[in-house]
């Protein structure tokens, strides 16, 4: 098995540029995931790696990819980066090794103080996130038992004193905490100028409490209120995962200063094309306006206006632009390019419930579109209120099929999304995707 984790690792390093160190952390929140998994869930802890250990996982990583630290996107639990033994000597030995590559570190911010904050700028190009959760200390007691909760919201300030490239985050529960709460801690992050703000509704599993499920409305209700606050600050507000069905490129928020900023895009505008071309969803417009020098944007106002503006940056340099997430127009390409090499009649995709509607607008954009049958997947292991295409296992898969199965035809070919699926194949379960293929008779493909 320790064979199986350090294998992980490195497939972490090499293929996301994640940077594993520690699962220990010093806080212990009610909404963490990790402590609601059902049973056979394949999730691992790891101790403090070693300097050592460090130096020779940073060997596997893209000096021209930003290095991330402390967030949990693998089967490795990631704790609180500074909660490390040795994590300064860890970030100055990366630095040595990366003398230019951004290093993205997610953080509680108990740990921070103001030798910490000053080592990082010494070490820049460095990123801070700060999950601060609420500016008001005895909340923050609260909901992530944290000892060190009142360093943690100075934390925010000392980020903002210091000029520091950072941006702030929250897991919105206003049925525990108010909205008054969540209100404050927000326009108090943007206060401590913190670049942007992103708002996470909460996902809870079938095993959480009682106390810590929330109506089903309350998604909705957080977008309408992250629409409102908005209004009371200049810092872009996004909530994740987004409540958004169609390919629109709006512009979610701007940062103040920015290329885009200084080129007079903001919040709600419309990007109509980058250098003549027309994007194709939200997220290829913000990859065209980052991967081009000195992109000439045309984009329609709240006013209706349109306009074309030049944005003055050099290639891949940030924009500036903040967009909500929808659908990478490569995803799109690989869907398009299995139907057409299979020469499929009836193609079955799957995927998860947040995701259905993003999937089908881009389809309608395919020639091959009235060949594909799009069913959303229920996330029943994990229950709740999960709904993620990262938290979906075979067994889920196969039962959503086989329901489709009891009504319509069964297809030619099945197609899977591959966030579920860890560098073997397999599910957070163990189980390979394979095995749909080998159940159902059905050839398969994770794209």
């Amino acid at each position: 098995m320790q064979n199986f984790v350090e294998s992980l690792i490195y497939w972490s390093a090499g293929h996301g540029n994640i940077l594993p160190l520690t699962s220990r952390c010093n806080v212990s929140c009610i909404f963490c995931s990790n402590r609601l998994n059902p049973e056979g869930v394949e999730v691992f802890n790891i101790k403090p790696r070693t300097p050592d250990q460090v130096r020779q996982t940073v060997e596997f990583l893209d000096p021209l990819r930003p290095v991330v630290i402390g967030e949990s996107v693998t089967r490795i639990n990631e704790g609180e980066p500074f909660s490390h033994p040795q994590i300064e000597e860890i970030l100055i030995s990366i630095r040595k090794a990366l003398p230019r590559t951004p290093i993205r570190i997610t953080t509680n911010g108990s740990l921070l103080d103001h030798r910490r904050v000053s080592l990082l700028q010494s070490l820049a190009p460095v990123t801070v996130y700060l999950s601060l959760n609420s500016a008001n200390a005895a909340v923050r007691r609260q909901i992530m038992s944290d000892s060190r909760a009142s360093y943690a919201v100075s934390a925010a300030s000392l980020l903002g004193r210091h000029g520091f490239d950072w941006h702030g985050s929250v897991v919105a529960m206003p049925h525990l905490t108010g909205w008054d709460d969540l209100r404050d801690t927000i326009l108090y992050l943007a206060r401590c100028n913190a670049k942007t703000i992103r708002v996470f509704w909460p996902g809870y599993t079938c095993l959480a409490p009682p106390e810590l499920r929330f109506p089903s409305s309350m998604p909705e209700s957080l977008r309408d209120f992250i629409g409102e606050i908005k209004v009371s600050t200049p810092v872009p507000v996004t909530m994740e995962p987004p409540l958004i069905n169609d390919l629109r490129s709006e512009v979610a928020g701007v940062i103040k200063g920015s290329p885009a900023h200084r080129a007079g895009v903001r919040q709600g505008d419309i990007i109509r094309a980058v250098n003549g071309a027309a994007p194709f969803s939200r997220v290829h417009a913000y990859q065209l306006t980052r991967n081009t020098a000195d992109p000439q944007l045309t984009i329609t106002s709240s006013g209706a206006v349109t306009k074309t503006v030049l944005l003055r940056k050099k290639a891949r340099e940030s924009s500036g632009l903040v967009m909500e997430y929808d659908i990478d127009p490569s995803t799109v390409r690989q869907i398009e390019r299995a139907v057409t090499v299979s020469g499929a009649n009836r193609v079955l995709l799957l995927t998860s419930v947040l995701a259905r509607n993003i999937i089908n607008n881009a389809l309608l954009r395919l020639k091959s579109r009235h060949f594909v049958t799009v069913i959303p997947v229920s996330n029943k292991l994990f229950g709740g209120s999960i709904n993620t295409a990262g938290l979906l296992v075979v067994d889920d898969m196969v039962a959503a099929m086989q329901d489709f199965f009891a009504q319509f035809h069964r297809p030619d070919l099945v197609l899977l999304p591959r966030a579920p699926f860890d560098h073997r194949g397999r599910d957070l379960t163990g189980k390979s995707w394979r095995e749909i293929e080998q159940h159902l008779g059905l050839p398969v493909q994770v794209i």
